[in-house]
């Protein structure tokens, strides 16, 4: 009842066509031209380059179908939040919302803004000076500012502005920018296809079953992939200002999908087209080597200009749609009151995505971002494991529950999502036992919180 009532202040402003752009946008990240030279190191053979793309997106379609069935029965703001909440209890939820703003929502919002500042500085040199403009000496955390910094805390700040003013505003600038990458990949595959410099030798031969047979190697080359498919249920976060949320966001999750999965798979045979597997392996920036390759001259710039379309529209996204799950904490009296308030003019979480521009700036400041990341992978990759569970255990804990799409292929698509998901969490943990234990000491930090959060909810 409590959570029904949370959503009569956010409005349903976003489309089918939004939400599709919404997840495309968030999917279509720095991945698409980098990885590839990561999976071919691991696996140099055409044909297994592309099975780990088809899987990859298989196990991300796996994911959002097992949403599709959660979000059209908890059509609120929060995501997964309200799924885990709603599955195994408060605690656990708040764990995850906690994990959320500490390191996911935020520390993604860091790394893309300093990833974008990054790339910038390729038509802007001054962006990449070292020369510190301050520095603090603080204990544990140096602080050395320079203009690359202080650009990315101020996209951040720009941007979360932005998301402060309207919903619509927000997805009218991730509809350009998500229309401008998917272009410029269809422009790569026709190009590439209709004018390039390619070989279709270099798919022969298409499989080295002995590769391929290796389960571990098979497994490290498809962990690349998983980050690459990463965002496929970007709009479950802002399932409360969806239009008919029950029609809808089974529509946005299916199709945005299936729309990234074409494109990834297309890409890579352009990839290979242009350059043999072997020659890619390691290649750090693979779409360039390609594309310089396909169209005989140097393509760093127009590469460049098109990673940092998509990192822009990538962190368009995340910053829109982490604040929701803060909002829906604070309405279930678990975080700060202040971030239940909804702006009366513009109808945004404003307080919630102003907190979160603030801590992601910490981030940048200190540099932490990164650590963090690599602390929390773990507990974030066990947290999808759970969500996706929710619908498995809601099956059992509400069958009363209204169900408006019910999941195709249950319970076996779950169950290999959380398969795939805990074979990644055990990996992890033999290969990085200290690093895990790092990440399971910060998520717990969240108990004591959750406590105090809990003795106010209860006198007041």
């Amino acid at each position: 009842m409590v959570v029904a009532m949370a959503q009569q202040e956010l409005k349903r402003q976003i489309g089918l066509f939004d939400a599709v752009m919404l997840i495309s946008g968030d999917m279509i990240g720095i991945g698409i031209f980098v990885t590839t030279g990561v999976i071919a190191e691991t696996l140099p053979t055409p044909g297994g380059v592309l099975l780990v793309w088809v899987l990859g997106g298989l196990l991300a379609l796996t994911g959002a179908l097992s949403c599709a069935e959660l979000s059209a029965s908890l059509p609120y703001a929060g995501g997964d939040y309200i799924y885990i909440r709603e599955a195994y209890g408060k605690l656990v939820g708040f764990l995850s919302g906690w994990s959320s703003f500490l390191v996911t929502f935020s520390g993604a919002i860091a790394f893309l803004a300093v990833g974008f500042s990054g790339f910038m500085s390729f038509f802007f040199p001054i962006l990449g000076s070292k020369e510190a403009i301050f520095s603090l000496a603080v204990p544990g955390f140096p602080i050395n500012v320079t203009v690359g910094t202080l650009f990315s805390m101020i996209v951040v700040l720009l941007i979360s502005g932005l998301h402060c003013l309207g919903v619509r505003l927000g997805t009218a600038t991730q509809n350009i920018l998500t229309t401008l990458k998917i272009g410029s990949l269809l422009g790569i595959i026709l190009l590439g296809l209709l004018f390039g410099k390619g070989d279709t030798a270099h798919f022969s031969p298409l499989f080295d079953w002995e590769k391929i047979g290796n389960f571990s190697v098979f497994a490290a080359a498809f962990i690349p992939a998983i980050f690459a498919y990463s965002g496929w249920n970007a709009v479950i976060y802002i399932a409360g200002e969806v239009k008919d949320p029950e029609r809808n966001l089974p529509r946005a999750l299916l199709w945005a999908n299936l729309i990234v999965i074409a494109l990834y798979l297309a890409v890579n045979v352009v990839y290979i087209y242009g350059v043999p597997v072997t020659e890619m392996k390691g290649a750090l920036r693979v779409s360039e080597v390609a594309t310089t390759a396909l169209f005989g001259y140097q393509t760093s710039a127009w590469i460049t200009a098109l990673i940092t379309v998509s990192i822009l529209g990538a962190l368009n996204v995340v910053t829109m749609i982490g604040p929701r799950i803060y909002y829906a904490m604070a309405r279930d009296g678990l975080f700060f009151k202040r971030l239940t308030r909804v702006h009366p003019t513009f109808g945004t979480p404003a307080s919630a995505i102003i907190l979160q521009a603030i801590w992601a700036c910490l981030l940048i400041l200190t540099g932490t971002f990164g650590t963090l990341f690599t602390y929390v992978s773990v507990i974030i990759t066990l947290f999808s494991a759970l969500t996706v569970g929710s619908v498995i255990v809601l099956r059992w804990k509400r069958p009363e529950l209204k169900r408006p799409y019910k999941l195709w292929g249950y319970p076996i698509v779950p169950i290999l999502f959380i398969l795939a998901h805990l074979g990644i969490v055990w990996g992890s943990l033999v290969e990085n036992p200290w690093d895990s234990l790092r990440g399971v000491i910060i998520v717990s930090l969240g108990i004591p919180a959750y406590l105090i959060w809990q003795n106010r909810l209860r006198s007041n």
